[in-house]
């Protein structure tokens, strides 16, 4: 990977004050927002802290896994302008390209695995253990690689007219099916079993293995493992098709 070229693109993510607003900003309100009005609703008595410390694991899967897909509204662009092409040119090589964008997007997801967890401590009480907290914070920002992956092929398959509906369109579906904007306990059995379908669940699995028993992280790396290996080849079998073009 190009350190000068990952840098370059590390600082134009910092001047997106948009992006970094929508990818902190939304996640930490919409937890202050669902704790709540929805604290009081918790099922089977469960301790408002337990929802608490639930809500939150969402939200911040959620958060990342946003701003992993938002890496594709970056690619059309260069796409548009002509600057992936101009890059080809370059010494660079299309796995420093793609490996870069990939960076990117986790990078401008760290701060929102430290921001939610924050907010649920300041407001809600939020107290776990070292584990707990090594999970529900560094355990699901690197969850969030399949997704900048997969915000990659967004990137490289859409337009610039349908890239917001592709973006928009995959996180609700994501954080809706997999159980980010509900605890799971509060929906019906199926939804569980549907869940295990999409990663934005397993993505969750990591931080919930470190507040509650039952939990498995290293499952749950090994299906995002997955999900991320099928996504890669698919986006570099993309990108080797796109530069064939030139």
């Amino acid at each position: 990977m190009n350190l000068g070229y990952l840098g370059l693109e590390m600082r134009r993510a910092l001047r997106a004050p948009g992006t970094l607003l929508f990818t902190i900003g939304f996640p930490a309100v919409f937890y202050l927002l669902e704790t709540m009005l929805f604290e009081g609703m918790v099922p089977g008595g469960s301790p408002a802290d337990d929802y608490a410390a639930t809500t939150m694991i969402g939200m911040s899967a959620w958060g990342v896994m946003t701003s992993g897909l938002l890496v594709g509204t970056r690619v059309v662009h260069e796409r548009v302008v002509g600057w992936q092409r101009q890059l080809r040119l370059t010494p660079l090589t299309g796995s420093g390209y793609l490996l870069g964008k990939t960076a990117v997007g986790m990078f401008v997801a760290l701060p929102t695995a430290i921001a939610v967890p924050l907010v649920a401590v300041l407001a809600k009480g939020v107290t776990l253990d070292v584990t707990g907290w090594f999970h529900a914070t560094l355990g699901v920002w690197a969850g969030s690689l399949p997704f900048a992956v997969l915000g990659l092929l967004i990137g490289q398959w859409a337009n610039k007219d349908n890239v917001q509906n592709f973006t928009i369109v995959g996180m609700l579906v994501l954080a809706m099916f997999g159980g980010l904007f509900m605890p799971l306990g509060m929906l019906p059995p199926w939804w569980t079993t549907l869940a295990r379908f999409v990663p934005s669940y397993w993505l969750a699995e990591i931080g919930r293995a470190g507040i509650q028993p039952g939990h498995d992280a290293l499952l749950a790396a090994m299906v995002l493992a997955g999900w991320g290996t099928v996504l890669s080849t698919v986006v570099v079998w993309r990108y080797r098709r796109d530069s064939a073009r030139l």
